[in-house]
This record gives structure tokens, C-alpha cells and sequence, in this order.
């Protein structure tokens, strides 16, 4: 079995690794990396018979349409993750005509795509060509899937995990296949997260403690605002709560599949009672009179978010509370390194409270470990991350496991 990296090696983004097995072809990801700057997979050398998307977010599906101009794989994901793909795909689209006049996709790339869909669920096989294949919940987002595939060897690639239940997802122990090879993302090899219970009471105390001023809470779109928004429901604080941007369309594509959710009931009940904002005059009036925003982009390079910061800038009783990872050179990671808002079209000073919390829907590094002991592989490729080669050094060093961290365009046998 061959491994080819096309993308997300040394990196967070553009995730994309080619596996060739008995003639069969198939690509695990194809995505984006948008932060600092935008850059896209290299292009599949051969034609593909397949295409796995683990998840919805960007840095795994965000160029699967490209493929499309040329060929036809069979596209295989989760019903949730098919949905909420389209959603982040028409979104990059928009975006990218408004910033750069011209995306590399278009919506009719997307509608092939979709016509080459085959959605499965967790736990059943299928094959694709001389292949066997099964899903497992990944527990990241809805919908979020590891891969198991079977040719000349058995690999398992794990997309974004999380070991952990959420107020959105469940986690439940898998008993996954024995493997030759694991692939692994490595978002967060060189530490833990905090306890979850205690960032919890944390970001609850400092709502409250704003209770009659203004909470912005920037956010990403697709799990962590709907997480959030529980977050708040399940500490009985539901008044003034208002949710903005592309969250909103997330979010009822998310409880459309409510399987893939922990407490359907519970979204359900709590996007009964906020408010959804669609207008520049509403956000001016919950500038004026204060509330809780949970509002896009989580990183603050765009959405209505910046609308909100350059107006509350210096506003009393305000505080903005960031909840999710910072991509160094984003706008979020550096107003929380200076105070100081900076774009490639604004640049401001920001003179209210900023507070980081963590809810990773990702595992830590002793969770990453602790899945590569109970899988027992031969050999683990360490991808999406930041420091690879160092976690692979630390695997082969302290569990005695062939481990690599590839570099894109380079290949690997199992």
C-alpha cells in the first residue's frame, strides 16, 4: 500500500494524502489552508476511483470541488458532513470572488460533486474498488468520521478526534480493526487541553459577570457556536443571547441531523429562544442595548464580528471572549497578543477585555498517545500539525513505534 502527501504535512491545512491499494485509488481529504495566506493541495497525479472527507471544515474539504473539474470520484462522507460541506463550500465561493475576484471552484463543480456522493454511516463496510472501507465517529463535529481502509495493508486515518464528550457530541469507546498503519492528526501533540469543567465555569463567570453589557463571543460556525450555545442553555442563561452570521444556516443543518448530535432537544430548545441577526440596523441595536453574540468568524478575519469590534471597541461593560484555536497571523491571534486589531483593510486599538478559553474539539497529546497504544500499529505517519516530526521523534522514542512525519510530495510505503 502506498501513501502519497499532497498536503497537511508540517501544517494545519490543506489536508490531502493519496492511498493506492490492489489498482484502487483513493484520496482521504482534499482542503484549504486560508491562514496566513490562502494555498491548496498539490493535484492528484492519477485519476482517482475515490474521495474520503472525514469532516466539514475547510481545511479538509475546502478544494474537493476542484477535483471535480477533471474527473468524478466517488465522494464518500457522513449524510451530516455532505450537508454542512456544501454550506462551507458556497460560503468559500462567496468569499473568495468579494476578496480575490475569482475562486477556483464553482457551483457547478460543487453540484457534480454532490451528484457523485454516496453518504455512509458509522460502523457499516463498504468497498470501493479493491478496497474495503468503514467509518467510525470521530467526535469532533457532527458528522465527523476516522477512516478505516483495507487493500495490501489496513490503515486507520483518525481526521480531527476528540476522546471526550461535548454538550454537542457523544464520545463512546471504539473497538477499532487491527491496523498496519495509523495516520494522525497532530493538532495538539505537545500538550493537554485544561480541565474542560473548569474553562467551563470560567467563561460562565465572565458572561455573567457582563451580564448587563456586551459579550462577543467570536466563533467558528460549524460546531463550536452550537457547542456554545448549549454551553449556555445547560447553565440556565438563555435572555438576550444573539447569533449572527453563516452559525445560523450551521446550526439548523445540524439539528436537521439530529443522530449525529448528543441532545437534539436540547439545541432545539435553545435556538427557540435567542435571536437570530441578519441586518446592520439589528446589530446596532445590541450595540446600543448589550447582549451575548455569538457570532462568525471565530478567528476575526472576517464576518460580522469585525462589524461588532470596530463599534465596541472602547465601549464600557464590554468584553470579547475567543473560544477557539488562533492561527498565528490571524486577526484573532493578534489582538490577543497586543490589544491591537490588524487586518488588510483595518487597523484599531482595542480597549475592552479579551479572554481566551479552551474547548478544543480535539485531542490532547496524552489522548493522541493513549489511541496509538490501543490501536498497536507498526507505523504512524504524524500529519496536521504544526510539529510533526517532533511528535514522531516522541513516538518512536518512547513507544517504540515506527513513526514518520512526511513532507508534501513525498511518499510512503506500508
Amino acid at each position: 500500500m502506498k501513501l502519497e502527501f499532497l498536503g497537511g504535512c508540517t501544517e494545519i491545512g490543506r489536508e490531502a494524502f493519496l492511498v493506492e491499494s490492489r489498482d484502487t485509488r483513493v484520496m482521504v481529504e482534499y482542503g484549504v489552508k486560508l491562514h496566513p495566506k490562502l494555498e491548496i493541495p498539490l493535484l492528484p497525479p492519477k485519476k482517482l476511483h475515490g474521495l474520503f472527507v472525514s469532516h466539514a471544515h475547510l481545511d479538509h474539504s475546502g478544494m474537493a470541488p476542484l477535483l471535480y473539474k477533471t474527473q468524478t470520484p466517488k465522494l464518500y462522507t457522513t449524510p451530516a458532513t455532505l450537508d454542512l460541506m456544501n454550506l462551507l463550500l458556497e460560503d468559500y465561493i462567496k468569499v473568495a470572488r468579494l476578496t480575490r475576484g475569482f475562486s477556483e471552484y464553482n457551483m457547478y463543480d460543487i453540484k457534480k460533486m454532490n451528484k457523485s456522493s454516496s453518504t455512509q454511516e458509522y460502523n457499516k463496510p463498504f468497498k470501493i474498488g479493491n478496497m474495503d472501507a468503514k467509518l467510525f465517529n470521530a467526535s469532533h463535529i457532527p458528522g465527523s468520521a476516522s477512516i478505516f481502509l483495507s487493500g495490501d495493508k489496513k490503515i486507520l486515518y483518525t481526521g480531527d478526534i476528540n476522546m471526550n464528550s461535548s454538550y454537542l457530541v457523544d464520545y463512546k469507546r471504539i473497538k477499532y480493526p487491527k491496523i498496519d498503519c495509523l495516520i494522525t492528526e497532530s493538532t495538539y501533540s505537545e500538550k493537554d487541553h485544561p480541565d474542560r469543567k473548569e474553562e467551563e465555569k470560567k467563561f460562565i463567570k465572565k458572561v455573567k459577570e457582563y451580564s448587563h453589557g456586551l459579550v462577543l463571543v467570536p466563533t467558528f460556525a460549524v460546531g463550536r457556536a452550537q457547542e456554545l450555545l448549549l454551553m449556555l442553555y445547560k447553565n440556565n442563561i438563555t435572555e438576550n443571547i444573539y447569533l449572527d452570521g453563516m452559525a445560523q444556516k450551521a446550526s439548523d443543518i445540524i439539528l436537521y441531523h439530529k443522530n449525529s448530535i448528543k441532545d437534539a432537544k436540547a439545541l432545539e430548545g435553545i435556538l427557540k429562544k435567542i435571536k437570530f441577526v441578519r441586518t446592520r440596523s439589528q446589530r446596532d441595536k445590541i450595540l446600543k442595548n448589550g447582549g451575548i453574540v455569538i457570532t462568525t468568524s471565530g478567528m476575526l478575519n472576517g464576518g460580522p464580528i469585525v462589524y461588532y469590534l470596530s463599534k465596541a471597541r472602547d465601549k464600557k461593560d464590554t468584553c470579547l471572549l475567543l473560544t477557539g484555536f488562533q492561527v498565528d497571523g490571524t486577526p484573532g491571534s493578534k489582538v490577543l497578543k497586543t490589544g491591537v486589531f490588524e487586518s488588510d483593510e483595518d487597523k484599531f486599538k482595542v480597549n475592552i477585555e479579551i479572554k481566551k478559553f479552551d474547548f478544543s474539539g480535539h485531542a490532547g497529546k496524552s489522548e493522541l498517545l493513549e489511541l496509538i497504544k490501543k490501536t498497536k500499529p507498526k507505523k504512524v505517519v504524524c500529519v496536521h500539525g504544526d510539529n510533526t516530526r517532533k511528535f514522531a521523534r516522541e513516538i518512536k522514542e518512547n513507544l517504540k513505534i515506527d513513526a514518520v512525519a512526511p513532507k508534501i510530495g513525498e511518499n510512503v510505503e506500508i
